[in-house]
């Protein structure tokens, strides 16, 4: 779809750098989706209930705490991080105006893989 935009290479290069950015970070609720599936399954597997949703709640508060953290960073710096990977005007304001999609794309998908993750045990 983007490919056929008026300027495609421009809105290309944007949209790349915003998935660039949401990949990396996405790698940190991918951690807590692992370590919260094995917590949490150990605990059920010892019938221990009470420690399985204390484990579950510490990861999906965590996690949420993190992307909340990182959501506030695109917010704050929406017009200098994609300096990180163009130098390009144009393109610098296409990751501007995608920014707040971005930031609260980062801030949803921080707990949506621990909750997933304990969904499939239960």
């Amino acid at each position: 779809m983007t490919g056929n935009m008026k300027n495609a290479k421009i809105e290309v290069d944007a949209l790349s750098i915003c998935m660039g950015i949401n990949g990396l970070e996405f790698m940190i609720p991918l951690a807590f989706f692992a370590g919260t599936g094995v917590r949490v399954a150990n605990e059920l597997g010892g019938g221990n209930g009470k420690g399985a949703k204390f484990a579950a709640i510490v990861s999906s508060t965590t996690s949420l705490v993190i992307g909340l953290l990182f959501c506030c960073l695109i917010v704050i710096f929406h017009d200098k991080f994609g300096l990180l990977f163009s130098s390009t005007d144009i393109v610098l304001q296409e990751v501007n105006k995608l920014s707040i999609l971005l930031a609260f794309t980062i801030l949803f998908n921080s707990v949506q893989p621990v909750l997933s993750g304990m969904t499939i045990l239960l």
